[in-house]
């Protein structure tokens, strides 16, 4: 009989993986984005400088990247550094982002 983890362990494998480049992925494209806005948009927008996330994606890119080179090592997709790297990224795409969009196009109204 065929040990039932052998069946398992692929399928972690795969999703780990998947996890890893998604998050370097999008860690890299906040990073770059979060460089290419105005400084003023971030005051318009009431959010921290743009150097503090700046700071905040490029910090959280490097974990990414290292994680998805190495998804075994203290970086990976199942370690703490690499679970606040994405937090970090996500706050960043999903509220600061969209606000800094809004504020360098204006008011609707």
């Amino acid at each position: 009989m065929e040990n039932p983890l052998s069946l398992v362990v692929p399928v972690i494998t795969a999703i780990t993986w998947v996890l890893a480049i998604a998050g370097a992925l999008a860690a890299v494209f906040a990073a770059v984005d979060a460089s290419a806005r105005r400084p003023d948009a971030y005051t318009a927008a009431d959010k921290q400088s743009k150097g503090v996330w700046a700071g905040i994606t490029v910090a959280s890119a490097v974990v990414a990247v290292l994680g998805a080179l190495n998804p075994g090592s203290p970086f990976g997709p199942q370690q703490l550094l690499w679970l606040a790297a994405v937090v970090g990224t996500l706050v960043y795409l999903l509220d600061v982002r969209p606000r800094l969009r809004e504020a360098q196009r204006g008011s609707r109204w």
